[in-house]
């Protein structure tokens, strides 16, 4: 309401007041009393629909508004953000087209009306949604990946366009054992997890006898021998090395598996409708697969660590 406050309904020429009943023409923004557009059967500001202007309340007080730049709406002066579609009203072309360009060409999966900007080696290359990577369009990788596309989009290009495979995985580094599974990556999933399941045991029966579990457990074996000491503490460096070795190569892998599908899907699904439908079912992630591998780890790992207590008891 405080943005007609004081401007003058265009029939009977009264200033609006708050708490006033008040309607706005859908094509030119003007705003009326109800009753007077009733009376009026229309808007009667010919001169905006003529022009194709909106109305602002700094023009209709003999002031400058400001038009947007994006959406064209006419904004009162003393706004910082357009009243129609929140763009900043002060920045300048330069600032207006670095704000676009760091949006990225995709934000939740889809489009955002244009493109990802790649710099290797301060070469400035701009791609599009239409961009062929390695033979498929970055529109269906994106499509593919759906969830955090961006950081996907800028490692596929790099791989596709310039060759290497390592880029950091902070979310593979850190859970290896599921990491897969939540990609769809089920092969190397089921591997990754037996691999940090075996070398996980002789480390946490250290850290059990040690009590850093928050408890302790008396072993029927000399977990203090240097024999075990050298068997957890080798593993452990193991451990370490398969999450680096994932944390660096999990999204190479990502985008053959990827590329893969896609294609397989481009040769057999019929018509877009179906390509698009087939990418997301195939790609994006699956929190109930990373849920139950993550349970069958902790089971595996510490079911392993009171098996092997009772054994040698």
């Amino acid at each position: 309401m405080a943005t007609y406050t004081g401007a003058k309904c265009k029939v009977c020429q009264e200033p609006f007041k708050d708490g006033d009943d008040i309607v706005v023409c859908p094509d030119c923004g003007t705003p009326y009393h109800r009753e007077c557009y009733k009376k009026a059967g229309k808007c009667i500001n010919d001169e905006l629909h003529e022009s194709g202007g909106s109305w602002s309340k700094s023009a209709e007080e003999g002031g400058e508004g400001i038009r947007c730049r994006r959406c064209g709406f006419n904004n009162d002066k003393d706004k910082l953000f357009c009243e129609s579609c929140g763009t900043p009203l002060h920045e300048t072309e330069s600032e207006a087209a670095d704000r676009e360009r760091k949006k990225g060409a995709y934000r939740d999966g889809v489009p955002n009306e244009g493109r990802v900007e790649y710099s290797p080696f301060g070469e400035r290359t701009v791609y599009d949604k239409d961009s062929v990577i390695d033979g498929i369009k970055l529109e269906d990788y994106a499509g593919y990946v759906k969830n955090n596309p961006f950081t996907f989009l800028m490692s596929f290009i790099r791989f596709g366009k310039y060759g290497g495979k390592l880029s950091l995985n902070l979310g593979a580094f850190l859970f290896p054992e599921v990491y897969y599974l939540y990609r769809k990556m089920n092969l190397l999933g089921i591997i990754s997890l037996l691999v940090c399941t075996v070398l996980s045991v002789p480390v946490m029966i250290a850290n059990f006898a040690a009590g850093y579990a928050g408890f302790k457990i008396v072993f029927p074996f000399d977990v203090s021998s240097d024999s075990f000491v050298m068997l957890s503490t080798g593993c452990w460096y193991v451990l370490m090395s398969w999450r680096v070795f994932s944390g660096l190569l999990a999204n190479y892998f990502y985008y053959k598996k990827a590329k893969n599908d896609i294609g397989l899907i481009r040769k057999t699904a019929d018509g877009e409708k179906e390509v698009k439908e087939k990418l997301s079912a195939k790609g994006g992630v699956s929190w109930m697969a990373a849920i139950c591998g993550y349970c069958m780890y902790v089971s595996l790992v510490v079911g392993s660590v009171f098996f092997i207590n009772q054994m040698y008891k």
